[in-house]
């Protein structure tokens, strides 16, 4: 049963127990509430960082280049110990963090190659444009090819 109007202080303290809500399942807050799941995130959003609210997280595909380095750095820098804790509070998952690694390190090395790298790109390049021109002959003899078998048959 969703109310409509509701008060700021009603709307705050709803975002309150959802914050603090422990180990209890949001669905039964919502319910103890009566509100729906996108009421309570959209009150989420708007009240989140009142009075000392735990601010909502970006989800991990939203940070910028500078936030995922940062997180990088901090989670590298901390004891096995503590990472856990550190991607908890950041909303992240170990994943996240050795995919924007790696992407960092292939951005800071794709710009370098050795010559013997470049010669052999260049050397792929070829052999697909020649494998390319090669697929485009057959296809071009195989759709003559069915013609002809085509008009075979018209002529029998």
């Amino acid at each position: 049963m969703i109310q409509k109007g509701f008060s700021q202080e009603f709307k705050k303290s709803a975002v309150q127990k959802l914050l603090n809500r422990g180990s209890r399942p949001v669905a039964t807050i919502l319910e103890e509430v009566g509100v729906s799941s996108p009421t309570s995130y959209q009150w989420n959003k708007e009240f989140a960082n009142d009075f000392g609210m735990k601010e909502l997280s970006k989800r991990p595909q939203e940070r910028s280049a500078t936030e995922k380095l940062q997180a990088i750095i901090e989670f590298g820098n901390l004891p096995e110990t503590k990472r856990g804790e550190f991607l908890r509070r950041a909303g992240l998952h170990s994943d996240h963090i050795k995919i924007w690694k790696a992407q960092i390190e292939g951005a800071l090395t794709s710009g370098k190659q050795t010559p013997s790298e470049r010669l052999e790109r260049v050397e792929e390049r070829r052999k697909i444009k020649d494998l390319e021109k090669e697929l485009r002959r057959k296809d071009k003899a195989l759709a003559e090819a069915t013609a002809l078998l085509v008009f075979k048959k018209k002529r029998i």
